[in-house]
């Protein structure tokens, strides 16, 4: 079972992803980043994932989306992106 503080965090991370959605950014992420830890990743992973049924995001487009999400997510936290293998 979820905690309230848990489920505020998740409600608040999807909301974060869909405002770094709205807006456009043509920002290059910068080597000099952090890697994100391993357990940042799952958690945006998993809201990225719900994002994708929420939006109803076609089968053929469902790979790149999630990259997109999961790493425009990291690079608003300051941290490195990952690749899709990192995803797996």
């Amino acid at each position: 079972m979820r905690t309230p503080s848990a489920i505020l965090s998740q409600a608040a991370l999807a909301m974060a992803l869909v405002v770094s959605f709205a807006v456009s950014a043509e920002e290059e992420p910068t080597l000099d980043l952090p890697p994100a830890p391993s357990e940042d990743v799952k958690q945006i992973k998993e809201v990225c994932l719900d994002l994708i049924l929420e939006q109803e995001v076609p089968r053929e487009e469902r790979d790149e989306f999630l990259l997109t999400c999961v790493n425009d997510q990291l690079f608003d936290m300051g941290y490195l992106a990952v690749n899709a293998a990192d995803l797996k």
